[in-house]
Order: structure tokens, then sequence, then C-alpha cells
């Protein structure tokens, strides 16, 4: 193209195609809501399952249920190396999946750790209740609305762990990451979330 036939109208046409460009881009949060709504959900199914059949108590299975956490830290890892690797740019949804998930983290950290010291099972009750308001809340930031039902669906989960006994209580957790996690994240494959 010659430089004199550039105008004004093409520049802003360029700008306009690279900001469609990077704001099209996908992130990778697939993966991590498929990867760690899988961990959660075996977790909590066999805690559910431990206290369905009391002959689990004390076996492998009970004491090796956390082993799941750290094959997903390093999962994880794996996958944010491969990425940092292959991206030239960090697409602004990354951050905000980063911090919302990052406080959920904590947030759950304070409240398991609360529950232990009070000997509650308030940690299990509330867990569908803020994962499900975290992915709402990115779901509406991200305009993706299978994660804003879904996160509905996970909060009113909490509704009927309140009112059940622990067994139900798991699985009401169990199911939760499937609401919350497993669905949003193979659908985001599809769309630029």
């Amino acid at each position: 193209m010659d430089k004199n036939s550039f105008t004004a109208y093409d520049s802003l046409k360029t700008i306009e195609a690279a900001i469609n460009d990077t704001k099209n881009s996908k992130t990778g949060a697939s993966f991590y809501y498929v990867l760690w709504g899988l961990i959660l959900f075996i977790y909590y199914s066999t805690l559910c399952g431990i206290i369905i059949k009391p002959e689990l108590k004390g076996t492998f299975i009970d004491t090796f249920s956390w082993v799941v956490f750290p094959v997903g830290g390093l999962l994880s890892y794996l996958n944010k190396n491969k990425d940092q690797r292959e991206e030239t740019y960090v697409p602004h949804l990354e951050k905000v999946y980063f911090f919302a998930f990052t406080g959920f983290a904590c947030m759950y950290a304070v409240l398991t750790f609360a529950s232990t010291y009070l000997s509650s099972p308030l940690a299990i009750i509330l867990f569908p209740l803020m994962i499900g308001s975290t992915v709402y809340v990115v779901g509406g930031i991200s305009k993706h609305k299978i994660s804003i039902v879904c996160g509905v669906i996970s909060m009113c989960l909490s509704v009927v762990s309140i009112l059940s006994v622990i067994e139900i209580q798991f699985l009401m957790a169990a199911l939760a990451c499937i609401s919350a996690c497993i669905i949003p994240g193979i659908t985001m494959r599809k769309s630029n979330v």
C-alpha cells in the first residue's frame, strides 16, 4: 500500500481491528474451571462416600483424599508455564479470573480454618454459595450467560445444604463443582472467555 494513500480512516480501522483481535482472544480459564471442578468434585464425592460407607473410614481412600489438591496444583503450574511460553499478552479477563478465584480461595481457606476450630460444617455448607457467587460475578463481567445461570444454581445448593445432614452437604458441594465449574468450563471452550 502506498503510504500516501493511508488515510485517517484506514488508521482507525487498523486500530479497531487490533482492539477486536485482543478483545476476542481466548483465556485459559476453561482449562482451570474444568480441572479444579473435577478436583473438587472428586474430593467432595470421596468425603460423601466415606460418610455413606463407614467401612471406608481409615482406609487408603480416606487417608489420602487430599492428594487430589497437589495433583491439581501441579497440573495448573504446568499449564500456566505452557501458556506463558505461548502468550504474547495477557487478556484482561485472565486478570479478572485470577483475582476472583484467588479471593475465593483465601475466603474458603479462612472459613475452613474457622469451621475446623469451631467444629462446624459451615465451610461445607457455604462452599456452593461461595463458588457460585464467584462464578456468577465473573460470568457477569465476562458476559458468559451460562456461568451466570450455573452460578445461581450453585448458590441455591447452599440453601439445600443448610437444611440437610452432613452427607447431603458433601453431595451439594460436589454438585456445586459440576454446576459452577465443570459446565461453565466446558462451554467456555466455544466462546472467548
